[in-house]
């Protein structure tokens, strides 16, 4: 070695040496300039392969480009060498929540929350879990304990608002995420303030704001997302010429970014009545979900044919609990999602005794399953061993579990809805745990049901079934077979709301839902639209309007994409 060699390597295993590369490399990776950042990182990895820190932030340089495999190999060589580092299963757990494997994810960031509780990014990244999958008090908490550490960061301000959305508090969230953009009026932030101005019902204000968003952030697919799905979205050619290139160039995307894209541009022709470039638009987005989820039509048939093992006559008889009279009463609103169980809410809802509660979590959650559909064989399994093995105390500590959680949201009404479509899955459940339960099943034409869901971009891998056409036509009929099975059970306790029937013959089908309920009638069911109240699902539009005929046979304008889809209904009905 000679010495100018010598000299360049003293310089570089120097620690200061190494960490102003380092640094360089951070300050690169700060202005978004990924292979800069990933040029100076590795220079410090190839004389100190082992340096904590850079073997971290390579791994988020690799995760920012969404090479995401890349990534977890950098993280867990970073975790080997400090394996009870908090910023660590931090990143583990974002990369997690970036490939949608939610379970994992929380199990990441609360062990980095264990290891360190006023590490600000995880308490933020634990909000947004925790309100990504509807945990409503934990979200709360979490925004507020990342807000008593720093009152001014705006991250955990939206974080904040998005928690307030899910706790029925739209006003303030509204409130908060004002305060934000007034500092910071980005896309994303505009986003927040349009959403939750759709959930309360303010179509006019949400879609300004929506079309703000994509004004500060022309590239960004959940805004664009967003943005045609409002009933006042008149497409910018610019823009969707703009996603389409977006959509054909670039190789970084991940599947979900993709379908969000491939949807809005459906979206957008559908508007322009342009069908057949529409229809194109709208199977490419379905295959991008289908490949990213891989539903299996196997898994959810055995899944129902252990639901009606488990819960046969027998089994139902012996666990029956006692009925409680003077408390706040359930109305549970179930069926296929897209079936009108929103608009069924709504009606109930404008009545004054009667307070909507939304698709709530707590039976499925309470059940020992996992989930009602996406099952995996073990999940199935010990879900299973749960049920059968539940003594009678633990039936009643359910049941008071779940009025508790309504008698917090029923703000003094006699009654609260629950419509979470598939509740359908537990209907045994729910006639043990209230016998008097009034149960309304939401039926609909089966291509209608079946078209509108295949139309619908779901959040994250929820609704699998939905985007492979033959899947879904089998899975709609799984459904029927299930339904009848409770039916046979259960008689007149289900009262079946055809769709079709309500659209077609709205106060006479109204006044008999009313009634099946046991309350008087009430001429605001009839102006449910008029009804001020949050509504957080794929429907939230529709149900501002009075009822009309628009998507009563949707689908023949695209007849010619949705030959699986049709077929495979006409083989099994």
């Amino acid at each position: 070695m000679n010495r100018k060699e010598r000299r360049k390597n003293k310089v570089i295993t120097n620690p200061q040496a190494i960490l102003n590369i380092f640094n360089e490399g951070f300050a690169y990776h700060k202005n978004g300039e990924l292979d800069k950042a990933e040029i100076f990182y590795k220079k410090v990895l190839k004389v100190m392969p082992n340096h904590f820190e850079t073997l971290r932030h390579l791994g988020i340089v690799y995760q920012d480009r969404h090479l995401l495999d890349q990534a977890l190999n950098y993280f867990l060589k970073a975790q080997k060498i400090e394996p009870n580092h908090f910023a660590i299963y931090n990143n583990l757990g974002s990369l997690k929540f970036q490939q949608v494997k939610l379970d994992e994810s929380m199990q990441f960031y609360e062990k980095s929350f264990q290891l360190n509780p006023d590490y600000l990014p995880v308490l933020n990244n634990l909000t947004l879990l925790y309100q990504r999958n509807n945990y409503a008090d934990k979200a709360l908490n979490m925004a507020k304990k990342a807000l008593s550490i720093d009152k001014n960061n705006l991250f955990s301000k939206s974080n904040y608002g998005l928690a307030l959305t899910i706790n029925n508090r739209l006003e303030e969230a509204i409130d908060v995420f004002k305060e934000v953009i007034k500092i910071q009026a980005t896309g994303p932030n505009l986003k927040n303030l349009g959403t939750a101005y759709r959930d309360i019902g303010m179509l006019d204000k949400s879609h300004d704001y929506f079309l703000k968003a994509i004004e500060d952030s022309p590239n960004d697919e959940s805004i664009f997302f967003n943005l045609t799905a409002s009933s006042l979205y008149q497409p910018d050619m610019v823009v969707v010429h703009g996603f389409e290139g977006i959509l054909k160039n670039s190789d970084e995307l991940d599947l979900n970014q993709k379908t969000a894209i491939a949807f809005s541009l459906y979206r957008s022709y559908h508007k322009l009545k342009k069908h057949s470039i529409a229809g194109k638009y709208l199977v490419l987005g379905n295959e991008y979900s289908d490949a990213w989820i891989g539903s299996n039509i196997e898994r959810e048939h055995n899944f129902i044919n252990e639901i009606k093992n488990i819960f046969n006559r027998k089994f139902i008889k012996e666990n029956l609990i006692k009925v409680i009279e003077d408390v706040v009463q359930p109305i549970f609103i179930l069926g296929m999602p897209r079936s009108g169980t929103t608009l069924c809410e709504q009606i109930l809802s404008s009545h004054s005794e009667v307070c909507g509660g939304g698709e709530l979590p707590h039976l499925i959650r309470n059940s020992g399953l996992e989930g009602a559909y996406n099952l995996n064989a073990k999940q199935i399994e010990t879900g299973k061993k749960i049920l059968e093995e539940m003594q009678d105390n633990l039936f009643e500590k359910q049941r008071d579990g779940y009025i508790k959680k309504l008698e917090d949201i029923s703000l003094s009404h006699k009654y609260v809805t629950d419509k979470m479509p598939h509740n359908f899955i537990l209907i045994g459940l729910i006639k043990m745990l209230f016998p008097k339960a009034k149960i309304i099943y939401c039926k609909r034409d089966a291509m209608d049901n079946c078209f509108s869901l295949y139309v619908h971009k779901f959040t994250d891998m929820n609704h699998g079934y939905c985007y492979n056409q033959e899947i879904l036509g089998k899975y709609y009929n799984l459904h029927v077979e299930l339904m009848n099975y409770w039916k046979d059970i259960f008689k007149e306790d289900i009262f079946t709301l055809e769709h079709e029937q309500l659209i077609n013959h709205q106060e006479d089908v109204s006044r008999k839902l009313i009634e099946y309920c046991g309350l008087k009638w009430e001429p605001a069911c009839l102006e449910f639209y008029k009804t001020k109240r949050q509504v957080q699902t794929a429907s939230n539009e529709q149900v501002r309007k009075p009822i009309n005929k628009d998507s009563m046979a949707a689908w023949k304008k695209y007849e010619e994409f949705l030959n699986p889809l049709k077929n495979t209904l006409e083989r099994t009905i």
